[in-house]
């Protein structure tokens, strides 16, 4: 009887930790392919037996989709947008997640309908509040063309350029180019050339190799 229950709890043991080990080395393969830009190769992991095994639908379409945006595919990505909302099932949380990556790309792309769309989703899901309202700022001055959150974009612009960190930190020295893009692009709509510019031409640096670059070239 000891035996048996020695070979059942090893049994039990592999069971649990081969789906486990298998994720991982999935995973690795995956990163590896993204990293290199090997992106037929990605996808072949990514539709083969032991990623499906592995990864509930969700997170596969939802690499599939962060690869696409990796190539700047944009036909891909807006399908790829499509099909997840239309042919995956998504709790709250997930439909939140593709949602915002959908919103910035549709203002990117200057589609404001479908932008709105995925920011009302934002709205009803999104527990990051002040994400959202972030997100409600660049609708309304982009979407809408409105001028009137130059206050209070400054607001949020000034604590964040005086972190020891506003600068080198990449992540952090975009954002601020996004709000200096947005004060400018508003003082355009005022017709006040001096401001605008002003603006623009350090959003410029700050936004240099980013989707917001070319934008920015095109209104100085």
């Amino acid at each position: 009887m000891n035996w048996i229950l020695v070979i059942v709890c090893i049994a039990v043991g592999i069971g649990l930790l081969l789906p486990m080990i298998q994720k991982r080395i999935v995973y690795k393969k995956l990163t590896e392919y993204l990293n290199q830009g090997k992106y037929k190769e990605f996808e072949q992991v990514l539709d083969g037996f032991w990623c499906t095994f592995s990864y509930r639908p969700f997170n596969r379409e939802f690499m599939r989709l962060n690869a696409y945006f990796m190539q700047n595919d944009t036909k891909k990505i807006s399908q790829q947008i499509n099909d997840l909302f239309e042919k995956i099932k998504m709790n709250d949380e997930q439909r939140s997640l593709v949602a915002k990556r959908a919103f910035y790309f549709y203002l990117e792309q200057e589609k404001y309908e479908q932008a709105k769309k995925m920011l009302d989703i934002c709205q009803l899901h999104d527990t990051n509040q002040v994400e959202v309202e972030t997100m409600q700022l660049m609708y309304s001055i982009l979407g809408e063309r409105k001028s009137e959150h130059i206050r209070d974009i400054k607001a949020r612009l000034e604590p964040l350029k005086k972190e020891t960190d506003a600068y080198t930190n990449p992540a952090k020295r975009v954002r601020i180019g996004v709000f200096e893009y947005l004060i400018g692009l508003q003082y355009s709509y005022l017709h006040n050339k001096k401001e605008s510019k002003k603006y623009l031409e350090s959003a410029l640096k700050n936004c240099k190799g980013t989707t917001y670059e070319a934008q920015i070239q095109a209104l100085l």
